[in-house]
Parts: structure tokens; sequence; C-alpha cells
């Protein structure tokens, strides 16, 4: 039995650090390990506190825990800790003589110096996609282990009721939808996907019932002033750009939540994945869409590719960095340039405009029943059950054997 700290956001979110999070952990204590959690942020601030078996922390002053993480990790005795956040945020914690196992998303190409630079003391890398095992092996960090992030297709799936699905975000049965889901960033090029929406109308000029509908923060969150090392990625006001586009008003219009509310709803942790009420929640959101518009700069897995298709709905992305990778069924769509915008240096893909209006119109005009069923298909690949069984546990085994060695005739293997 291990004893695993885990560091990163918040694991009873809704953000995709946190789904993951939340179903690694509990998911591992259900295998018979120890889990502890010390959540980002200052997301705890009410002491210690078990929840789904495992233990979570009191949260730092320090936005990343690294003044609390290894205090934390010596209070509960961990064999490993692993840090689910990008590694060029943390100035210290890779230094410690600690067993540091980082979970390391690779969203763009050549991988980053600030990432590597705090590689090279690990105990273990992973990385949710084959782009960055490939990326950081060709860094010259060589024990990387790919381990993807998964869905839970009990949960995300096609539902019957797509039409009250739509009721719910006011659309009607044969309104073609396009559904952006994400935070607005610099990373996720939401004006340039608003650009994508208007040359496809442009293209289809006879399409007279088009709805692109972004859930997302339609102001930046973050200030422009405010700095943080490694992290120069804030968004922009896209009603602005909307109005700036001409696409506010029916029949093909952008649709949003409005941002007051945004607000109230991000201070409650969003809505969940499911409502057995018949509420607002992730499956309805991704069942009362035709297709899910992601073509963003860059992406470390995607998780939103992958709950999409499970629901049943295509996908448009860039080809580019981790993305194709979660493409069962629609497009990867070629980037054209790049620009590079970030403290780190990294390089952030621009899609090319012309041929994502293209694939939304191939979309429009293709068997969606047909593409439903191959979508679901493709996805039932990333089931977390499958997930852990063919990556996580085999992971578990090999970190016990080296940290727990028994020693054999036979070779050797780990303490039963």
């Amino acid at each position: 039995m291990l004893r695993i700290l885990w560091l990163s956001d918040r694991i009873t979110g809704h953000s995709a650090y946190s789904k993951v999070g939340w179903q690694l952990c509990t998911r591992t204590v259900k295998m018979g390990h120890a889990v502890a959690h010390s959540p980002m942020g200052g997301a705890n601030k009410m002491g210690r506190q078990v929840y789904g078996g495992v233990l979570i922390y009191e949260s730092g002053e320090n936005r990343f825990g690294e003044d609390v993480a290894v205090d934390q990790y010596v209070d509960f005795g961990a064999d490993m800790l692993i840090a689910f956040k990008e590694p060029w945020v943390f100035q210290s914690l890779h230094k410690y003589a600690i067993n540091f196992v980082p979970y390391v998303a690779v969203d763009h190409s050549p991988v980053s110096l600030s990432i590597t630079s705090r590689l090279h003391t690990a105990f273990k890398v992973l990385t949710p996609s084959r782009h960055g095992q490939m990326e950081l092996r060709k860094a010259g960090i060589e024990d990387v282990h790919y381990l993807p992030h998964g869905v839970d297709t009990s949960l995300y799936k096609p539902l019957e009721n797509r039409d009250e699905c739509r009721k719910l975000w006011f659309l009607k049965p044969d309104d073609f939808v396009i559904l952006y889901v994400g935070w607005n960033r610099a990373r996720k090029m939401v004006p340039r996907m608003l650009r994508i929406y208007k040359r496809f109308l442009e293209l289809n000029p006879d399409v007279k019932n088009a709805h692109f509908l972004l859930w997302t923060n339609m102001v930046p969150e973050t200030s422009p002033q405010e700095t943080v090392s490694g992290v120069s990625d804030v968004g922009v006001n896209l009603i602005r750009e909307v109005m700036e586009l001409g696409l506010a008003t029916p029949p093909n219009d952008v649709r949003w939540f409005d941002p007051k509310e945004w607000a109230k709803l991000r201070r409650i942790g969003g809505i969940p994945e499911w409502d057995p009420r018949g509420g607002w929640d992730m499956v309805k959101l991704y069942n009362c869409a035709d297709v899910l518009l992601f073509t963003t700069a860059g992406e470390g897995f995607g998780l939103p590719l992958i709950e999409s298709q499970a629901c049943g709905v295509p996908v448009i992305t860039t080809d580019y960095a981790s993305a194709p990778e979660q493409v069962g069924v629609g497009y990867s769509i070629p980037y054209n340039d790049y620009v590079v915008i970030s403290t780190p240096g990294t390089r952030f893909a621009l899609v090319d405009i012309d041929r994502a209006a293209e694939a939304l119109t191939k979309i429009y005009n293709g068997d969606r029943e047909k593409m439903a069923r191959r979508a679901r298909r493709f996805a039932e690949r990333y089931d977390w059950n499958r997930i852990m069984d063919r990556y996580w546990k085999p992971f578990l085994e090999d970190a016990e054997t080296e940290l727990y060695p028994k020693l054999t005739k036979e070779g050797l293997s780990k303490w039963i």
C-alpha cells in the first residue's frame, strides 16, 4: 500500500483539474492506497477533513501550496507527492528531498525549458498524452509515464431527451448548435473561434438556425496587472468582440451566460456534472450541441473533447500538441502560424480559420446520428475504469516495487 499526497486545484470543484483529481484520488483509495490532498489556491481554510475517503489538508497562503506541501508530506508519511499543475509555477518544490512526481500536461511544442528544468529531480514523471511523453523524452526526461485522463461514461452519455436539454438553454430542436466549453484565456483563442463561426455563416448564407453557445466567462477573471511567474494567460472582453463581428443578433447569433450571474455560479463551484432533478449540468449542456468547437492554441489533454464525444457530439480542434489524440469523430484543423505571448515562451498555434469553417460546414451537412454513434464508441476507450486498470494500476505497482523492493530468487517484486 502506498501513501500518496496529491497537490492540485481542489478535487471537489468542477474544473478539468478538479474532476481528474477527484477521479484519481477516490479511485486510488478504493484500490487500497492511502491518499491525502493539498488543495491549491486557498480552497480549504476549514481545517482537515475527510471526503470520499481522501484526507484533505488545509490550504497554505502560497497560491500553489509550496509553503505547506512538504510539511504535509512529512505529516502524512507520504511515499510520493503528485503535483498536478504546470511545473513552471513551482519555485522550490522540486528542490526538496522528497519523491516528487509532477503530472505534466504539455500543451505546446517544443516543450519549454520552464517545464523541463523542474523535472530532473523527479522520482517519476507523469503526462496525460503521447505528445507530452514524446516531447519530454526528446528533451532528455527519461522516466515518463503515459497516464491519460478519463471520463465517466456511465454519466457522460447521449440522452434520449435532447430536445428537453435544449429547452434548458432556450434552444429549438432544429437549431444547429455549436458549443464551446472552457476558459476565456489567451491560450483558448476564443476570439478566433468567433471568427471561425462568422466565416461559417459567410460560407453558408442560407443557414438561419445556427447558434454559437459559449460556456465561458465573457469578461476576464484575471487582471492584466496581476503577475504570476510562468502565467501570462488572461482573457479578453468577448462581448465587445461579438458586437464588433456582428454576431449578437438573431437568427445566427452567439449566446452566452450573463457575466454577473457567471460570477455567482463560479462562487458556488459551477454547475454539476449531472443533476438528476433536471436542472443545468454538464451532461445536458453537451447533449444540446451538434458540435464542440475547440480550436484552442494548444492542449495538454483537452478533457471537453472526450466528454463531448462521450455524449455523442463530434468535435473540431487544432492539429497541435495533444488535442488530435482525443479526436475520434470530427476534425483536427491545421494551424498556419503561431505566436509566443506567455512568460515561458511557449508557442500558441493559430488555427486556419477557413478550414475550420469548412469543417463546421461538413458537420452541418453530415449524418449526425452516425457521427454520434462513432463518437460514443471512441470515448469509451477513455472510460475511467479502463484508464485505472490499464495505466494507473500498473504505474502504482511499479512505484511500489521500486519504493519497497522485495528480492526473491525469482527476482524483484513488491511486498503483498
